[in-house]
């Protein structure tokens, strides 16, 4: 990872951080996005959760979701940035997990790192897997509290946001201030982190004054590498869209 130049894409995966009582993995990564940014180390530009496999066979706390923070950095950040993430999931991982993370510059994953995390969505992997693929690419991957089985969460979660195909949006710039609004395309994309919009269909719409009607829960998923707001027409107004339904959207 010492040949990363500035402006690189650092991802930052983590998994298995709480408890049935405690804060999720998602307010975790919330805050290791923020306090990366703030402390001037990079810039956070979108944090994705991942569905994982559910199943009786594996260990979880609510959903087996993972999380993936994606940072605009240069090498001179990286040890600034490993050191704040250890020492933060350390102290404040909750009591009984089985807290992982996993660092890694964008360019240096590999395909074997996206097929180990869509393998982690399909079927039961063993932590060891996860260590011997992470030393085999010279992956930087940390178990920090439990049995430490989160490690498979945190390279898999890597994997799935560097593929460029999975995950919802935990984070993105200003999309939370646009909850119950109803804005016109421009402005979502020239003021928030979303980088295109497109219908249930695909079709990706392009006018900048049509109406996008919010609603409660407006999540973007991560497609073709990009922060994409999925949306339907809108059964009240003429020619306006909607944010597609949350259900449609728990699927991502």
């Amino acid at each position: 990872m010492t040949d990363a130049t500035s402006n690189q894409q650092l991802l930052i995966g983590i998994d298995d951080t709480d408890n049935l009582e405690s804060r999720g993995t998602g307010y975790h990564a919330r805050s290791l996005g923020a306090a990366i940014t703030e402390n001037g180390w990079g810039s956070c530009r979108v944090i994705t959760r991942h569905q994982l496999l559910k199943s009786p066979l594996v260990p979880f706390t609510s959903h087996n979701s993972a999380a993936c923070v994606r940072v605009q950095s240069d090498a001179s950040q990286l040890e600034a940035i490993t050191d704040f993430c250890l020492e933060y999931l350390e102290k404040n991982s909750a009591e009984g997990s089985d807290a992982g993370l996993c660092i890694a510059w964008e360019r240096s994953i590999p395909l074997d790192i996206y097929r180990f995390g869509f393998l982690c969505k399909q079927q039961l992997v063993s932590q060891n897997q996860a260590w011997a693929l992470a030393e085999t690419h010279q992956i930087n991957l940390y178990g920090l509290t439990g049995d430490k089985d989160g490690v498979i969460g945190a390279l898999a979660a890597v994997g799935l946001q560097a593929s460029g195909s999975d995950g919802r949006m935990l984070w993105l710039a200003n999309m939370r201030e646009q909850a119950e609004k109803t804005v016109k395309l421009g402005h979502l994309i020239n003021r928030t982190g979303i980088d295109l919009v497109q219908s249930i269909e695909g079709q990706v719409l392009t006018d900048i004054d049509l109406d996008i009607t919010m609603g409660p829960w407006p999540r973007a998923i991560w497609l073709g590498g990009k922060a994409t707001l999925i949306v339907e027409p809108d059964g009240e107004k003429a020619y306006g869209w909607q944010v597609a339904a949350k259900d449609y959207l728990r699927q991502f």
